[in-house]
C-alpha cells in the first residue's frame, strides 16, 4: 500500500471521528474529518480521496443521498456506510448504490482497517488495470496496424502465389496430359487408336492445325506414316520426302527444328529468325532413330515458340521413351503370345512350381491329364509315386546340381488312375527370395507302353507261332503213324473187348491231341479272310444253336438281346462265329452250377462300329490273372487248350476291332467284341495273307 493514502471521514460525533483519525494516521493514511455534508463537499472539492467512510444519518443529509452524489461526481472513490441503526431497507439500498461496504456501529477497528485497505487496494488495481488496459489498446492499435500491413503483404504473396498456381496447374496438367498419353500408347494393343487419341490431344492443346507421326521400321531402313490427325497426305508426304532427303545428306539432329530449311541446312526452333509453320520433334531413343513427330502450327518468331517450348519438349522425352516402350511391348506381346500358343497346344503337359514345391502353372495338356478340378490345389510331390520310394521328390530335383533332369514316373491321377510319364525338369533361380522351383514337361507315355507291350506281345507270339507250326508238323507225323498203327491193333485185336477198350482211350487221346495241334496251326498259320456282308444278329442266333444242348445240360440260360438300327457288317462269317463260340462256350463253363448268358448286340460307342457284349453270372476272372487270358496255353480249365481267347483275339484284330473284357459289379464276367461295320483288312493281316501266298509257315 503506498503512503498518504487519502481517506474521508464524515460522521457528526466527534468521538468516532477522533478515533478514526488517530487509528488511520498511525496506519500511514492521510484522514479528512467532516461532521455534516457540507463539509465534505467543501474538503473533497481541493482533495482526493481514495475511501470515503460515511455515517448513514447526518444532520444536514442522509448517507445514502451523499452515497448517491459522490458516486457521480467521485466515481473512483469507495463509499463506505456506517450506521448504529442498521435495517434490511437501508442494507439493501446501500447495495444498490454499490457501497463497497456496509458496517454496523460499534464496529471492530481492525475490521474497518481492513476494509479500508481493501478499498485502497481495489482503486489501485484499478487504476493499474487501466494502465494495462490502456497499454493493451495501443499496442493492440499497433498490432492492427501490422496485420493490415500484413494482410496487404499477404493479399500481394497470395496474388503471387495464384499466378504460380495457374502456371503450375498448366504445367501438370500438360504433364498428366503426356503422362495419360504415354500410358495409353505403350500400354493399349490397339496402337492405332492411342495414337489417333494422342495426335488428337496434342492439337488441341496446342492449337495446332494438325501433327502427323513417321517412324522407322525394318531395323531403321525405311521411314513411313504410322498416324496423322488433320493432315493431309499429300503434306504428310512432302513432309516424308524432305526428312528422307535429310537423312541422305546426313543433316539430322536430335534438336527441335523447323522442317521447312530441311532441305538446305537444319535451323533448330530456338535459332530460328523468321516465321515458320512445320515443326518436326526428332524421336532419338538411345542412340537408335525412331522416327519424328511433325506439327503443323504457325510461329511468327522464336519469342512465341517459347511459350510452347518446354511443353514440346517434355513431350518429346516423354513420347520418344513411349514409342520405344510400345515397340518394344509389341515384340514381348508377340513372343508372349507365341510362346502361349506353343505352350498351349503341344502334346506335353507342362507344369511350374514355387519353392515349397506347389504347383502354380498347368497348360492346357496338364488340365487335361490331370484334370481341370485338381488343378492349382496340389503340390508337385502329390502327383508323382516316385517320392514313396525315395522320399521328398521336388526336395531331391531342387538339390541337384544339374539344372535339367529326365526319368520316368508314374502320375497319380486319383485313388485309383495312374499314367506313366516321362518327366523333363528344368531347375529355376531367381534370388534368395524366390527360392529354387522347377518347371517340369510331362508326357503321356500310355499309348507308348502300351504299343510297346502289344510289339512285345505280337513278337512273343510271333516266336511262338513260328515254335508252333514247327513242333505242330514235327508231332503230327509220329502222331498219323501212332493213330494208324492203333486202328490196325484195334482191328486184329477186335474180338477182346477189355483191350479194345484200352485201343480206344488211346485213339480218343490222339484225336485230342490231333485237335489242339490244329488249334496250334490255326494260331500260327495266317489265314485269309473271307469278307462278306452279313448280319450279326444272324452269326450269333446259330452260334447259340449250337450250344443249346451244351447250356442246358449244365442248366444255363441262353438269350440274346437286341439293339440296334443296322447289325449288318463286312466280317469273314466263319472265323466270328468261331469267336462267338468260344466265348460262349467259356461262359457256359463259368457258370458252374447253372446261370445265364446273356449276348447284346448293339450300335457301339464309336462310329460305324458294332458291339457284341457276353455277360454271365458265372465265377468270374480273379484279378492277378485278369491280364494272362490272352496269353497261349493259358486256362484255368483242367481240359481246355489255353489257345481259345488268344485265337478269338488274333480274329478280332484281324477285323480290325477289339475285344475286352471285365468283371461285373455282382458277379460274373462280360466280354465286349468291337467290330466296324465296313472292314478294311489290317496291314498285319495283308503281310500275313502275302506270307501264306509264299507257302506259309509250315
Amino acid at each position: 500500500m503506498n503512503s498518504k493514502a487519502s481517506i474521508i471521514v464524515i460522521d457528526d460525533e466527534e468521538s468516532i471521528l477522533n478515533i478514526l483519525e488517530q487509528y488511520f494516521t498511525e496506519k500511514n493514511f492521510m484522514i479528512y474529518k467532516a461532521s455534516n455534508g457540507r463539509e465534505a463537499y467543501a474538503i473533497l472539492k481541493d482533495a482526493k480521496c481514495e475511501v470515503a467512510l460515511i455515517d448513514l444519518k447526518l444532520p444536514d443529509c442522509s448517507g445514502l443521498n451523499l452515497v448517491e452524489e459522490f458516486n457521480k461526481k467521485y466515481p473512483e472513490m469507495k463509499c463506505v456506510i456506517m450506521t448504529a441503526f442498521a435495517s434490511v431497507e437501508s442494507t439493501i439500498s446501500a447495495l444498490r448504490l454499490n457501497v463497497f461496504d456496509y458496517i454496523q456501529k460499534p464496529f471492530d477497528m481492525l475490521m474497518i482497517g481492513e476494509t479500508v485497505e481493501a478499498a485502497c487496494n481495489h482503486n489501485l488495481m484499478n487504476r493499474e488495470n487501466a494502465l494495462i488496459i490502456d497499454e493493451l489498446q495501443k499496442a493492440n492499435r499497433k498490432l492492427e496496424d501490422s496485420r493490415s500491413q500484413l494482410n496487404r503483404k499477404v493479399l500481394s504473396t497470395n496474388d503471387q502465389l495464384a499466378h504460380a498456381n495457374e502456371s503450375l496447374k498448366r504445367h501438370v496438367t500438360r504433364l498428366k496430359m503426356l503422362y495419360h498419353m504415354g500410358r495409353d500408347i505403350s500400354s493399349n494393343e490397339n496402337w492405332d487408336d492411342a495414337l489417333d487419341r494422342f495426335l488428337m490431344a496434342l492439337c488441341r492443346y496446342l492449337n495446332a492445325g494438325g501433327a502427323g507421326l513417321l517412324l522407322f521400321s525394318e531395323g531403321g531402313k525405311a521411314l513411313k506414316p504410322r498416324a496423322y490427325y488433320q493432315l493431309t497426305e499429300e503434306s504428310l508426304d512432302n513432309a516424308l520426302h524432305k526428312l528422307l532427303k535429310a537423312q541422305e545428306m546426313d543433316l539430322l539432329q536430335p534438336e527441335i527444328f523447323c522442317l521447312d530449311s530441311c532441305e538446305i541446312r537444319i535451323e533448330t526452333c530456338l535459332a530460328a529468325e523468321e516465321p515458320w509453320e512445320n515443326t518436326v520433334i526428332p524421336l532419338l531413343f538411345k542412340g537408335r532413330w525412331l522416327g519424328f513427330l511433325v506439327l503443323r502450327k504457325k510461329y511468327h518468331s522464336r519469342m512465341d515458340y517459347l511459350n510452347d517450348y518446354h511443353f514440346i519438349n517434355t513431350m518429346q522425352t516423354i513420347f520418344t521413351e513411349e514409342v520405344a516402350n510400345a515397340v518394344n511391348i509389341s515384340k514381348l506381346r508377340k513372343l508372349k503370345n507365341f510362346n502361349e500358343t506353343i505352350l498351349e497346344n503341344i502334346n506335353s503337359g507342362v507344369l511350374k512350381t514355387d519353392k515349397d514345391g506347389k504347383i502354380v502353372f498347368f497348360n492346357s495338356t496338364a488340365k487335361r491329364i490331370i484334370g481341370e478340378s485338381s488343378a492349382g490345389k496340389i503340390y508337385f510331390n502329390d502327383l508323382f509315386q516316385h517320392n514313396k520310394k525315395a522320399g521328398d521328390l521336388f526336395m531331391e530335383l531342387v538339390s541337384r546340381e544339374e539344372k535339367n533332369f529326365s526319368f520316368e514316373d508314374i502320375l497319380q491321377i486319383n485313388d485309383t488312375d495312374q499314367i506313366p510319364v516321362k518327366i523333363n525338369t528344368s531347375l529355376v533361380e531367381t534370388d534368395d527370395f524366390t527360392g529354387r522351383s522347377l518347371v517340369a514337361v510331362f508326357e503321356d507315355l500310355s499309348e507308348q507302353k502300351a504299343v510297346e507291350r502289344e510289339l512285345r506281345r505280337a513278337d512273343r507270339l510271333r516266336s511262338l507261332g513260328e515254335l508252333s507250326a514247327g513242333v505242330a508238323h514235327e508231332i503230327r507225323n509220329p502222331l498219323t503213324g501212332i493213330a494208324t498203327t492203333a486202328q490196325l491193333l484195334k482191328e486184329m485185336i477186335k474180338g477182346d473187348k477189355e483191350k479194345v477198350k484200352y485201343l480206344s482211350v488211346i485213339l480218343g487221346e490222339i484225336n485230342r491231341l490231333d485237335n489242339i495241334i490244329k488249334s496250334l496251326l490255326d494260331f500260327a498259320r495266317p489265314t485269309t479272310l473271307k469278307l462278306a456282308e452279313i448280319s450279326l444278329e444272324q452269326i450269333v442266333q446259330s452260334s447259340v444253336d449250337l450250344l443249346s444242348k451244351k447250356a442246358d445240360k449244365q442248366g444255363v440260360s441262353l438269350s440274346v438281346e437286341r439293339k440296334y438300327e443296322n447289325d449288318r457288317c463286312v466280317v469273314d462269317k466263319d472265323q466270328i462265329k468261331q469267336v462267338v463260340l468260344n466265348l460262349s462256350s467259356n461262359a457256359i463253363k463259368a457258370c458252374e452250377s447253372g446261370g445265364e448268358l446273356k449276348i447284346r448286340i448293339s450300335d457301339s460307342d464309336k462310329p460305324d462300329f458294332l458291339r457284341m457284349e457276353f455277360k454271365d453270372n458265372g465265377k468270374g476272372i480273379e484279378g492277378e490273372i485278369s491280364d494272362r487270358i490272352y496269353n497261349p496255353f493259358f486256362t484255368t480249365n483242367s481240359d481246355g487248350s489255353g489257345l481259345g481267347l488268344p485265337i478269338s483275339r488274333k480274329i478280332i484284330e484281324n477285323h480290325n476291332g477289339i475285344i475286352y473284357h471285365s468283371n461285373n459289379i455282382d458277379r460274373g464276367t462280360t466280354f465286349v467284341v468291337e467290330l466296324p461295320r465296313k472292314n478294311e483288312i489290317t496291314k498285319n493281316f495283308r503281310e500275313n495273307e502275302t506270307i501264306s501266298q509264299k507257302g506259309g509257315l509250315c
